[in-house]
């Protein structure tokens, strides 16, 4: 777990600019009782932290943070962490949120950025039509974010939000359901395009 500072500086600012467009809470989370790479990141992030005087920044330590995405995951908004804690806390919200076919992500460079399910390729589900379709389109949404179309994004967001509520789901979601990927991915569609 080596850091530089201009590391942590980068994905810093990346965290704090994304909150800003969302509730304006960054949540760190680290190992700063243990790891001095964890106090490291403390001590840069409190310092860019005063550039941000409307965001509210909090810290836990792992453990703790594990137990609370359980507990409470609403609390949270935007998480900063390093690339290990990232991957265990990424894995561990995904499956509450019922299925890895809901959870985008994003990998932000200096010059490009990615944007994809958190679960990348799904070689099994090849020509049968069972994919879920809402982690890629909501990592569509989190690209808009990133280009600054956070109405479009959110517009998104509520599309999937409305298939879920609707029931319009793969069988990952609701091993009842006989949608398709198509079908769900089409009812996305459609629910964007009367906006």
């Amino acid at each position: 777990m080596i850091y530089h500072t201009y590391e942590i500086e980068r994905i810093t600012r990346l965290a704090f600019d994304a909150a800003m467009n969302r509730r304006k809470k960054v949540t760190l989370i680290d190992k700063a009782n243990v790891l001095a790479s964890s106090r490291l990141w403390r001590r840069v992030v409190t310092q860019i932290a005063q550039e941000y005087p409307d965001l509210e920044l909090d810290f836990l330590f792992m453990d703790n943070a594990a137990m609370q995405v359980i507990l409470n995951p609403s609390q949270f908004d935007v998480i900063l962490t390093s690339n290990m804690f990232g991957d265990i806390i990424s894995d561990e919200a995904s499956v509450i949120s019922g299925s890895l076919g809901l959870s985008p992500s994003a990998s932000i460079g200096e010059k490009y950025a990615m944007f994809e399910p958190i679960h990348g390729s799904y070689p099994q589900a090849k020509g049968k039509n069972i994919a879920n379709p809402m982690a890629a389109i909501l990592s569509g949404a989190m690209m808009l974010e990133h280009w600054g179309w956070i109405e479009e994004a959110d517009l998104v967001k509520q599309s999937i939000d409305h298939a879920l509520k609707k029931g319009v789901v793969t069988e990952d979601i609701d091993s009842a359901s006989s949608h398709t990927t198509s079908e769900v991915g089409e009812f996305i569609s459609k629910l964007i395009s009367q906006h």
